[in-house]
């Protein structure tokens, strides 16, 4: 009687030790890793320019297209992702062009529940180039400087007529201001992960 119930707690503990090795097994990954390198399309909520951001200001951009891991959605269409200004700089004149620099340090999921992000744009932000209006700027006024020294009495006048026209088309070149940083409101861009970031499983 008492082999018995030996046997018998022997083989309950057996069993349950089996069990509990089956529901570990058995059950999905509880969480989902995003490597560093991963890339992130988004769309930009509202714009953020170097004319008025300053630094550490905030902004929201959404996920444009579904993130997935190992065949799962693990980032849904519309998911948030704030922003961060780390500079910012207006234009100024002598064509200076403005300075603007972002990163990406926080993931939302609701309201109540967000994870630490880090993220950099794929691609840094320029400003426009306005080469071609300075270019044509001094070389139109060369060309009239040209033909009004042509004209004159003056030795040399086509000479310095050029050379007057050059100066003040830089001069007119140099009083215009450069042109501003921004990323316009739905405006889509790629992000790309700095470091592993760890999702929970989630049914989407």
């Amino acid at each position: 009687m008492k082999r018995f119930i030996f046997c018998s707690k022997v083989f309950a503990v057996s069993t349950l030790i089996f069990l509990n090795f089956s529901s570990v097994f058995a059950q999905p990954d509880s969480t989902y890793v995003l490597p560093a390198g991963k890339r992130i399309r988004v769309r930009m909520e509202t714009e953020v320019s170097s004319k008025v951001a300053s630094l550490n200001d905030t902004f929201l951009v959404r996920i444009s297209q579904p993130v997935s891991n190992g065949g799962s959605v693990v980032l849904p269409v519309g998911t948030i992702i704030d922003g961060r200004v780390t500079r910012a700089k207006a234009a100024d004149l002598g064509v200076t062009n403005g300075k603007l620099d972002v990163t990406f340090d926080r993931l939302r999921f609701s309201r109540e529940e967000a994870i630490v992000f880090d993220a950099r744009l794929i691609k840094p932000l320029k400003a426009p180039s306005r080469g071609i209006f300075t270019f044509l700027t001094i070389a139109g006024l060369t060309t009239a400087g040209a033909v009004f020294g042509a004209a004159s009495s003056a030795r040399n006048g086509t000479l310095i007529g050029a050379a007057a026209g050059a100066g003040t088309g830089s001069g007119i070149a140099l009083l215009r201001k450069g042109n501003d940083v921004r990323i316009k409101t739905n405006e889509e861009f790629e992000i790309e992960l700095k470091r592993d970031i760890v999702l929970p499983a989630r049914e989407y």
